[in-house]
């Protein structure tokens, strides 16, 4: 018995030993014990601290209702309590004419709970893009490899990316969601789980095809990660805290952070749900905010808004389009709406044709999908 159990022992070194020829072994513990993606994972890793106001200014608050009422309306709602309950939904914060109109914490959060965001991270990242261009650091046209050479060493054809290309998913990166966890070699873990994040998309990324055709792919914000740290000399978060969050009068925030200090850049963005909305309400005046001009108004117009129907496309059963970081979903008859949507249903979204701002978090989203919420959202703006 004894002589099995050393066997297996040294089975389990040897094996621990190959795996880390091809992939760290931080790596590989996580992976194995954390599995899939999980809304608890902001505690898991080491954030940066997106320093907020001292003292943060709170939107203020309406008491008239409108915001449960307009939920309500949707056919398939009974009472916004009833909905956020059976969507395992923690924060839900409705912002019209700049005042919050509803507001709910579930499942044990409060105000003060800082909420994972997930993919509403790479909004974030689209900002700060926004802000190295304004100052020149970067140009949007620029091929990648103007940033990021050894891309070029190792496929020409990374020449043909541009920074648009990976704001707007069309980089030809080759990328698949498609993993049964515990599948080291996949791309989801990989850019998640990875403890050098920049090493993933420097060494990994494989070119597929020209750019051109959307593919939601996690790399393309990691690359834009790395672009921002060499041509700012800053990481990301540094830049968030002292250009945006800092500016907006809101609490502190966090960013996780691989084992080097990059940012989880298609994700991992956490910040009180009231917060979420500011950010919102920044994009929805234009990248004003406390009369100051934080994000370029002309940055903030080009994200938000299609300039071709063309560009649409069909995705999770509906028609919108893919913008430099945000999806947007038109409106006939005026201004898109625009939202940052991350997995488990995370949003920010924003109509200006309707003054209006939607934050929802949680865990899960019960029986309702990406596209059922935009709807509910598209629908209860036009009901304030």
């Amino acid at each position: 018995m004894k002589r099995v159990g050393l066997g297996l022992a040294a089975a389990l070194i040897l094996g621990l030993g190959v795996l880390h020829t091809y992939f760290p072994l931080p790596y590989v513990y996580r992976v194995l014990a954390y599995r899939d993606a999980d809304f608890e994972d902001i505690h898991r890793f080491p954030a940066r601290v997106i320093a907020g106001a001292a003292t943060p200014t709170e939107l203020p608050s309406a008491s008239d209702g409108r915001g449960a009422v307009a939920i309500a309306a949707h056919p398939d709602v009974d009472s916004l309590d009833t909905l956020l309950a059976a969507t395992e939904t923690t924060a839900f914060v409705v912002v019209h004419h700049g005042e919050i109109v509803a507001e709910r914490y579930l499942r044990g959060d409060s105000r003060a709970s800082l909420q994972n965001t997930f993919s509403v991270t790479k909004s974030i990242v689209s900002a700060l893009v926004g802000l190295a261009i304004r100052d020149g650091a970067i140009e949007l046209d620029a091929p990648i490899t103007r940033y990021l050479p050894e891309l070029a060493e190792r496929d020409p054809r990374f020449g043909s990316i541009t920074v648009e290309h990976l704001l707007d998913m069309r980089s030809g990166i080759r990328y698949s969601n498609d993993v049964e966890f515990p599948i080291l070699n996949s791309d989801d873990p990989l850019i998640y789980y990875h403890p050098d994040l920049a090493s993933v998309v420097l060494e990994r990324t494989v070119v597929e095809e020209p750019p051109g055709e959307f593919l939601y792919n996690n790399y393309n914000p990691g690359l834009l990660g790395v672009i921002l740290r060499r041509t700012t000399s800053l990481w990301p978060g540094e830049i968030l805290a002292s250009e945006i969050w800092g500016s907006l009068g809101v609490a502190s925030a966090g960013w996780t952070i691989d084992d080097l200090g990059l940012e989880r850049m298609e994700s991992g963005f956490h910040a009180r749900a009231r917060d979420l909305a500011s950010f919102g309400l920044l994009y929805l005046r234009g990248g004003v905010a406390a009369g100051r001009h934080i994000v370029p108004e002309s940055w903030v117009a080009t994200s938000t808004e299609l300039e071709e129907r063309p560009q649409l496309e069909n995705y999770d059963g509906r028609s919108w389009s893919y913008r430099l970081g945000w999806w947007i979903v038109p409106r006939p008859d005026g201004p898109s709406d625009y939202c940052a949507i991350g997995r488990f249903g995370q949003f920010i979204y924003v109509s200006p044709q309707y003054d209006a701002v939607f934050v929802r978090t949680g865990p899960g989203r019960g029986d309702w999908g990406d596209r059922d919420w935009t709807e509910l959202f598209y629908l209860a703006a036009e009901r304030l």
